[in-house]
């Protein structure tokens, strides 16, 4: 089966520290795609504005700055993976909003707060001595300090001043989860997945199933949209698992080799479906 995919890098700026890793992966699933009889080409997001996208069977956007995908949304009759809203669900304050929606038993208590607010009347009624997590309210982690963690409410003043100082309008205060902090990625959902601990950090080893981990980032991603994607999540003393982020189109860097082989089947496979609509 012969079809034309195009791949489109994410923002130097959205890859912090893994620039060449979101490369990698991106350059590695359109290899295996040519593999398989598709006409691959690759372009930086600056030049979407040249594209035809009636020229393309199918787009892979890894880019995600509002104005790219929004341009992006204006495409018609295309196949992407992951698809422009699913991308934009990713945005912290839009998927705060979807995943209390649908009441998630997997996500943390979270507030949504516009930055000139902060601190406001008060912490939320779930902050405890324990402290809480502060992060940018749209896109994931553009530098180190996109997140921070507080114990004193009060210190809500220093991440006003960082944040208003890069035109930060929006942050999302998230429950701290105390427990094991876990890296996962996944493709379908439930078609292909893997995961590791994090590092540095004191490990508990706190048990877990495996299943449940695989259930609770793909009801994540269902809720999202998402087919290609990874994220972080908490194993609690009490075995539970909270899904504190997720996102589209991770670096996949540690299981790099493994992963785009799966990305790249799970497109051909999609493609396949839309030709002779067999979903089986």
């Amino acid at each position: 089966m012969s079809f034309k995919c195009l791949g489109i890098f994410r923002e130097k700026t959205n890859s912090p520290n893994r620039e060449n890793d979101d490369t990698l992966i991106l350059k590695g699933v359109t290899e295996e795609l040519s593999g398989l009889g598709a006409e691959t080409h690759l372009i930086e997001p600056e030049n979407i504005d040249l594209i035809n996208p009636e020229e393309w069977d199918i787009i892979l956007p890894m880019c995600e700055n509002r104005p790219n995908i929004l341009k992006l949304a204006k495409w018609k009759n295309n196949c992407l993976v992951n698809p422009v809203n699913s991308v934009l669900n990713c945005y912290r304050d839009t998927m705060t909003d979807i995943l209390q929606k649908e009441s998630s038993r997997f996500y943390p208590k979270t507030e949504k707060r516009l930055v000139e607010n902060l601190p406001g009347d008060g912490p939320p009624p779930f902050f405890t001595e324990k402290g809480c997590w502060i992060k940018r309210g749209d896109v994931h982690n553009t530098c180190t300090h996109d997140v921070h963690f507080i114990k004193d409410w009060n210190d809500c003043e220093k991440v006003k001043t960082d944040f208003e100082s890069r035109d930060i309008k929006s942050i999302v205060a998230q429950d701290h989860i105390p427990g094991d902090l876990i890296k996962f990625y996944g493709i379908g959902p439930y078609k292909w997945f893997d995961w590791f601990y994090h590092a540095p950090q004191e490990l508990s080893n706190f048990k877990f199933d495996l299943k449940d981990l695989e259930q609770a980032a793909g009801e994540t991603a269902k809720s999202m949209g998402l087919e290609v994607y990874g994220g972080d999540a908490i194993i609690t003393p009490e075995s539970k698992i909270y899904i504190i982020d997720i996102n589209s189109w991770p670096s996949f860097a540690r299981v790099r080799d493994e992963a785009k082989i799966h990305i790249a089947q799970h497109i051909y496979s999609k493609k396949a479906v839309e030709v002779t609509g067999d979903k089986k």
